[in-house]
């Protein structure tokens, strides 16, 4: 089933009972070295995209990482660069592309070149693109979403869809409030909007929490994001949330090594990925 915007065709995200789910493979140049040491895998500053670029690719290659498990996938510019926008849509897993630049003090978005980064997703056949803020205390919380729903509206009037996500951090000691009083104006936001999107939000506290969001033509839908849980507790609150589908990155790649085997690797990778779907249903 698709949705049509414009010009371009968008793959209609799936269902709860189909599983499916997006890989979060957008790790910037300031969050590689987490990724690979927790990959085990030595690097230097001058080599590590290089590093983690191979990990994505043998990622990308095991068989379990399919468009009947995956429907899309978030990848940052320099993973677009080497051609990863390309397999992906070859293999029927739609593209996303990372545009920010990080946050600022306050939890905004970093100034970037909006209008560069659109053109650039557009020729490199990405579908949407993502942006994440950062929210740790209630006062973050309409700045935030005043920014990323403006920058919303210019994304999705050049036909690609975005993503947007105002990120809790998991151990914030007042998380469940915090998580309630984003939902509240995140509704107000989606009331005033003029276009689709799609939430990218911390797994809640409360179950069901952003249930009210799906009744919202705007959102086209609900991801949850890992955000430093273990595979197992994500997936875990994943369950607790029907209404949410999974946008995971550290939950996905738990468990994976350097120096795994071919077969060992592909064996975890699909662990994670049935653990995932499962908890998608």
């Amino acid at each position: 089933m698709t949705k049509h915007f414009g010009v371009r065709t968008f793959l209609e995200v799936p269902e709860k009972h189909m599983s499916k789910f997006i890989a979060a493979m957008d790790h910037s140049g300031g969050s590689t070295g987490g990724v690979l040491e927790r990959y085990g895998q030595e690097y230097t500053e001058a080599d590590k995209m290089d590093k983690v670029h191979a990990m994505r690719m043998r990622m990308i290659s095991t068989p379990s990482f399919n468009s009947k498990n995956i429907w899309a996938s978030i990848l940052y510019k320099d993973s677009v660069d080497r051609g990863l926008a390309v397999i992906l849509n070859a293999k029927d897993i739609q593209p996303y592309l990372k545009i920010d630049s990080g946050c600022n003090e306050d939890g905004t978005l970093k100034q970037f070149p909006v209008k560069q980064m659109i053109e650039y997703a557009i020729k490199h056949e990405c579908r949407g693109t993502k942006m994440r803020s950062i929210i740790k205390d209630e006062s973050m919380i309409v700045p935030v979403l005043l920014q990323q729903f403006a920058l919303a509206r210019v994304i999705h009037s050049n036909k690609l869809m975005p993503i947007i996500e105002p990120e809790i951090p998991i151990d914030h000691p007042k998380k469940r409030s915090l998580e309630i009083m984003l939902k509240e104006q995140l509704a107000n936001y989606l009331a005033t909007y003029d276009g689709e999107c799609i939430l990218k939000l911390t797994l809640p506290d409360i179950k069901d929490l952003y249930l009210e969001l799906t009744t919202y033509k705007q959102c086209h839908s609900i991801v949850g994001l890992s955000g430093g849980y273990s595979t197992e507790e994500a997936c875990k609150r994943l369950s607790n949330n029907p209404c949410m589908s999974a946008s995971f990155s550290r939950a996905l790649s738990e468990g994976l090594f350097a120096n795994q085997t071919e077969a060992e690797f592909e064996n975890r990778i699909g662990e994670n990925i049935s653990l995932i779907k499962r908890s998608c249903e």
